[in-house]
């Protein structure tokens, strides 16, 4: 019998044979009970430990007996016919699925969009059972057919994820996608734009204007996170102070985060919102990481780059016009790790990273109009 470090209560049994069985022990009512999550190598250990994460949230947030209710969910009323046991399908699944991620994952949005998108036209009435690796395969390869690259792996995940949640729960027998190669190496990040593609980049965003050009602008500007810029809301936005209140639900690492507007900012936003209904709550409504508006500005780059590359080329830039690596840091809400950057400095360095964006942004201009910066390499200095 082996423990799990990571995952409380995960097991892996080993039979003098050598067979290997994941099993999830915890204590209700005083006692031991063991449940069998799967053998291994079908289940992976990353599959067990999430499974294991699951069965822990049952107990402790929402205070209910894995066992009892994985029992509940098995039982069939003894006088019933068997045919009349209603056919749990992949759009069934989508929906357990939903109400699953709310409370565990804060991109939730972001696997209900690809869900939408992707699975429910090629498996939203089948069976679940019925859907094999092969329909994997085969769903996975036509989105490579259409172009797609590294989100293909994306993607892949998600289907696996669904696939757990289902085994969890004893809706399927076997894991379609466990253990399957992704299409795509993943690449070490590290792109950075050069001032001739950010100069293509704007002019081309200029010539295809609209609210996903413009999220797109601010994403350049601002240096933050796709999903947080796209779903900017108006009531976040202090046109008086120049700030972006961005609350802590929205962001990555659950820390409210104060961002200074430069001027192009503003200006971007003032002209959105006279275009805006006056009930609308967000700056780009209906606009989403995966919608068809987002990907079709990708023909500005043929693939040469992705969207997520600016939030690099951002940080870069500062550091090159002198910034330092806390100031980069708190423009770009990176966690903190130690114990005094989390729990002692309570300083808000507004002013320095509003001293930062402003300074991109005259940057930025300088090099969409084709001048050399003069500010490149030059040390800032604050004043005390």
């Amino acid at each position: 019998m082996y423990f799990d470090a990571k995952a409380r209560g995960l097991a892996l049994r080993v039979t003098p044979a050598g067979a290997k069985t994941w099993s999830f022990v915890y204590r209700s009512g005083g006692k031991p009970k063991w449940l069998t999550l799967g053998s291994y190598p079908a289940i992976t250990l990353a599959t067990a430990r999430a499974l294991a994460l699951d069965k822990r949230h049952l107990i402790d947030v929402e205070h209910r007996d894995p066992l009892e209710e994985e029992s509940k969910a098995q039982e069939t009323p003894p006088d019933a016919p068997l045919d009349a046991a209603p056919i749990f399908t992949f759009g069934d699944l989508a929906k357990l699925y939903e109400t699953f991620a709310k409370g565990r994952k804060k991109s939730w949005r972001d696997d209900i969009g690809k869900t939408k998108k992707y699975l429910i036209p090629r498996w939203g009435q089948m069976p679940l059972r019925d859907i094999t690796r092969a329909h994997v395969h085969e769903l996975l390869d036509g989105l490579v057919a259409q172009g797609m690259t590294v989100g293909v792996n994306r993607v892949q995940a998600l289907i696996s994820r669904l696939f757990t949640v289902a085994l969890d729960r004893s809706l399927v027998d076997a894991h379609p996608a466990a253990r399957m190669i992704k299409r795509f190496k993943e690449r070490a990040c590290d792109r950075v734009l050069s001032d001739a593609e950010l100069r293509a980049l704007w002019i081309g965003l200029r010539a295809r204007s609209g609210p996903a050009a413009d999220a797109l602008r601010l994403r350049l500007l601002l240096g933050q996170r796709g999903a947080e810029v796209i779903g900017m809301k108006w009531d976040e936005i202090d046109f008086g102070n120049k700030t972006w209140q961005l609350p802590a639900a929205r962001t990555k690492n659950g820390r409210a985060h104060v961002v200074p507007l430069s001027p192009t900012v503003v200006s971007v936003l003032k002209r959105a919102r006279t275009k805006a209904g006056e009930n609308e709550e967000r700056v780009f409504p209906g606009l989403t990481p995966w919608s068809d508006r987002q990907r079709a500005l990708s023909t500005i780059h043929n693939g040469a780059y992705e969207w997520k590359d600016l939030r690099r080329t951002v940080s870069t830039r500062l550091a090159e016009l002198g910034f330092s690596e806390e100031v980069i840091g708190r423009t770009l809400n990176h966690a903190r790790y130690t114990v005094t950057a989390r729990h002692y400095i309570k300083h808000s360095y507004v002013t320095e990273t509003r001293q930062a964006l402003e300074t991109w942004d005259a940057v930025l201009a300088e090099i969409v109009g084709g001048k050399k910066s003069s500010r490149r390499g030059s040390v800032v200095h604050f004043r005390r």
